[in-house]
């Protein structure tokens, strides 16, 4: 804690929010809700290398030791299953290094509120999340806004489901829609050249620009998180591309596929410390 903040009792101190769950890496650093630094890298496959040394670097910029944040907000999903690997671990390390709290928080409601804070959306506007999942098939989550002090709050559960179906979820009403799975697919999502909205839903208003959280969005997200002296679970929605064909995997190691996935099952569910 600085010695800025040691003095307030309602102080949130020194806040360090990751995110990978995107295409991009992001680091953010705040003090009592205030940005002090934010790095955004967009180097696909190499946020493993990045992570460390420019969290580090930021440290020594911002004269601060690692150790020393209070809080930890781990954008936990749903997204890429490397880099959510990557920031829930590298959070892990630094709570044991220290005394922070973790708290997990949803990439597609930071980007709902990164998209409520940009367009200054007021209650009860709605917003709808449709990120790249895999082919042909999106993460697809609505949201409320509640303007732009207070994250946007989701009106249901994560789905996992084709992008035709999401175009037709947004074909109810009037509302804003944001991720990077609208320029992955835009065949269903790309406007028409005579109005705002793509076919089957005139009046959405897409915005394809709008792929990952804003700096500020990120701040809010982890100034209201629920912070916990335990590590963070991440949030998978859809099957790990590896576990579902481990049999074949397996196989052309020239090993017993349906042994390899029997195992993985085994160990996927046995109580934790039960066997070395």
């Amino acid at each position: 804690m600085t010695a800025r903040t040691a003095g307030h009792a309602y102080s949130t101190g020194l806040e360090l929010v990751l995110n990978a769950a995107g295409s991009a890496l992001q680091i953010l650093v705040t003090d009592n809700g205030r940005i002090r630094c934010f790095q955004e890298w967009h180097e696909a496959g190499r946020a493993t290398e990045i992570l460390a040394p420019a969290l580090r670097d930021m440290c020594a910029a911002l004269d601060i030791a690692p150790a020393s944040f209070r809080r930890i907000g781990c954008v936990a999903g749903p997204g890429s299953f490397t880099g959510i690997r990557l920031v829930l671990a590298t959070a892990a390390a630094l709570r044991r290094a220290g005394h922070a709290q973790l708290a997990s928080l949803d990439y597609l409601q930071a980007l709902a509120t990164s998209a409520v804070m940009r367009r200054g959306l007021l209650y009860p506007s709605p917003v709808m999340v449709v990120t790249h999942a895999r082919r042909n098939l999106v993460h697809y989550r609505p949201f409320c806004s509640y303007g732009p002090q207070i994250p946007a709050q989701p009106l249901g559960p994560v789905e996992l489901i084709t992008p035709a179906e999401a175009l037709a979820r947004m074909a109810g009403e009037p509302c804003h829609v944001c991720g990077g799975g609208l320029a992955r697919n835009p065949r269903e999502f790309a406007p028409e050249t005579t109005g705002r909205g793509p076919a089957g839903a005139p009046d959405a208003v897409v915005m394809p620009e709008l792929t990952e959280p804003d700096a500020p969005a990120l701040a809010l997200l982890g100034r209201h998180g629920d912070y916990f002296r335990r590590d963070i679970e991440p949030l998978y929605v859809r099957p790990c591309d590896a576990a579902e064909n481990l049999g074949e995997l397996a196989a052309r190691q020239g090993m017993d596929g349906d042994a390899a996935v029997a195992e993985l099952a085994e160990l996927l569910t046995r109580r934790p410390g039960s066997r070395d």
